[in-house]
């Protein structure tokens, strides 16, 4: 039985202008990381991708949480990548011996973010039908050459993708806004833990609260699990002025 998605609080910084164009816009209007701007779509997209993309949105799929919500931008990935900027400004995390996977990706920002700022290795992953929109965006900014990987993970119905990419040793699993349903908590819940390797791999979560119900299911389950979570203090969360909002906190996770 499928559930009616629940009513989403508009963005906090519509003002970013994401496409890759022959127009000129000043950097302002940019959201840019490590002084380079992130692009998710095309201004002159082709036919075949027009096409492509129309087949997307026109895709029953099992479980109502693929390209519909996939394309957009939504905050707490803009405030988990400014944080992940920070932490390598700051020299917390060494990005060039470090593994990251992203769980329910979409648009990718965090994922981008980290292979910008030279990853060791970046895993992006979401519902087999996002995966071309992920790949165009890899393509967009120029990332094609970098050790970055598409995999297609449905949390559900993905067993076997699953039991592949838990055979890699994961530094940081990172999560935005993909806390919002609660028939996929506990499958989320169970990704996270089976990715992950005791006294080693970190969780990072940006997450928006929606209901109470939901934020218990997911943080009472992971604790079950032996995870303990701990919440960024805002003063730690963005390098640029601005990069926070009522409502969006990063966890940090790790599994002794």
């Amino acid at each position: 039985m499928s559930q009616s998605p629940l009513l989403i609080e508009g963005p906090k910084f519509p003002f970013f202008n994401f496409e890759f164009s022959s127009n000129s816009f000043h950097l302002s209007q940019r959201f840019v990381i490590n002084n380079q701007p992130i692009y998710l779509y095309d201004s002159n997209p082709t036919e075949d991708e027009e096409c492509n993309l129309d087949k997307s949105l026109n895709n029953d799929e099992p479980l109502e949480h693929t390209i519909r919500t996939a394309t957009s931008v939504w905050d707490a990935s803009l405030i988990l990548a400014k944080f992940l900027e920070k932490q390598f400004y700051e020299n917390k995390i060494n990005f060039k011996e470090k593994n990251f996977i992203e769980l329910g990706s979409g648009t990718s920002i965090p994922s981008i973010t980290s292979s910008i700022l030279d990853a060791k290795q970046v895993t992006i992953t979401d519902a087999p039908s996002v995966i071309p929109q992920i790949k165009k965006i890899i393509k967009l900014n120029g990332l094609l050459k970098k050790p970055l990987n598409v995999e297609p993970l449905d949390w559900v119905n993905g067993k076997e993708h699953l039991e592949t990419l838990k055979n890699s040793r994961w530094d940081y699993i990172l999560g935005s806004d993909i806390v919002w349903v609660d028939y996929l908590i506990k499958p989320l819940i169970k990704v996270i833990d089976v990715l992950s390797t005791p006294s080693y791999t970190k969780l990072l979560i940006s997450h928006q609260s929606r209901t109470v119900r939901c934020d218990n299911l997911f943080f009472s389950g992971l604790k079950n699990l032996g995870w303990n979570l701990d919440k960024i203090s805002h003063d730690e969360l963005n390098w640029e002025e601005g990069f926070v909002k009522d409502g969006v906190e990063i966890y940090y996770g790790h599994k002794e």
